[in-house]
């Protein structure tokens, strides 16, 4: 009776093990190239709204993009800084591309607080 128990458990144990693995969402990825404020909002939104979902967010910031991943020195933080910064606060990855924060004057010390410089090797120009 007792081994009967077992096997009918370790049966279950099989089953449920790989249907586990469905639960793993795959992360989205959002590559920003621009500060334009629409463009930013609507992206930030969409990586938003699939959080909610359970799904990781990545966001690359690029070219013009890289302005929203550092700290701001004076005034008030932009509508999109915030946005990157609440997304930071929920587990998102800030990855800032290493020659376009360059390009601009900044370096790693300028970065927000949770975000990350992209891999040095893409700095090849």
């Amino acid at each position: 009776m007792i081994s009967r128990i077992f096997r009918i458990l370790a049966i279950l144990a099989a089953i449920s093990l790989p249907l586990s693995v469905f639960g793993a969402k795959e992360p989205i990825y959002v590559n920003l190239a621009t500060n334009d404020p629409v463009k930013v909002s609507m992206a930030l939104d969409a990586s938003r709204q699939y959080a909610e979902k359970g799904y990781p967010i990545v966001i690359y910031l690029n070219d013009k993009a890289v302005l929203l991943g550092v700290e701001v020195q004076s005034g008030a933080v932009s509508k999109e800084g915030e946005a990157i910064r609440q997304a930071i606060a929920n587990g998102a990855k800030i990855i800032v591309c290493p020659s376009c924060l360059e390009d601009y004057g900044f370096t790693r010390n300028n970065l927000l607080q949770g975000a990350m410089l992209g891999a040095e090797h893409q700095n090849t120009r």
